[in-house]
């Protein structure tokens, strides 16, 4: 009786097994990283979904680098998750890829709007321990400070290739906001379409 309760179910929730299955690809890397990642089978798909995307763009336009940034690293997570896609991307489409991750290092910072969520969200959450993750990080590159400072020189300080992905989670409104100005820059420092992710939207 259980196993045909089994069977019904996985019979009647069709999700239950794409979920299951996208697992098992992912834990054991089945197919092309460009399939898997079709499929969702892979850590952080958004990432992935936008990053790859953007260089496929890259790569139709002909260009040899483009630049990947990350508004809110936190624990630097996603950073080392851009690095994983980022290599996957060199080895199936050939094109070099930059990360740049935006932090204070102190955590949140202090809250500047009432679209902040002041109740949610505390001024030192999230704090960076730089030097331990300096440590882990192969490729990417940490711009330290608040937004609203470092995104004034950061494309003359950092001469970045064109920039074809970005992803927002600073959770704050005003950060956000700070950050999407860096949206304003010369054309030249952006392909023509970028894949943005939004978190906490």
């Amino acid at each position: 009786p259980i196993m045909r309760k089994f069977r019904s179910f996985l019979l009647h929730n069709p999700f239950f097994f794409f979920f299951l299955t996208k697992k098992v690809v992912q834990k054991f890397s089945i197919g092309s990283y460009e399939q898997r990642v079709k499929v969702g089978a892979v850590d952080r798909p958004h990432y992935g979904y936008c990053v790859y995307h953007a260089a496929v763009l890259a790569r139709k336009l002909g260009y040899q680098r483009m630049s990947v940034l990350e508004f809110g690293v936190a624990g630097g997570n996603g950073l080392l998750n851009l690095e994983y896609h980022a290599r996957e991307i060199k080895k199936s489409i050939g094109i070099d890829i930059e990360i740049y991750g935006f932090d204070t290092g102190e955590g949140l910072p202090d809250p500047q709007d009432y679209r902040d969520l002041l109740y949610h969200w505390k001024k030192g959450f999230y704090k960076m321990d730089v030097p331990m993750l300096q440590a882990k990080l192969k490729t990417a590159k940490l711009i330290l400070g608040n937004v609203k400072e470092t995104s004034k020189d950061f494309f003359a300080r950092s001469n970045p290739a064109p920039i074809g992905a970005i992803a927002f989670d600073f959770d704050f409104y005003s950060s956000t906001v700070d950050a999407l100005k860096m949206l304003d820059a010369d054309e030249k420092f952006y392909l023509p379409r970028v894949y943005c992710y939004f978190d906490d939207t």
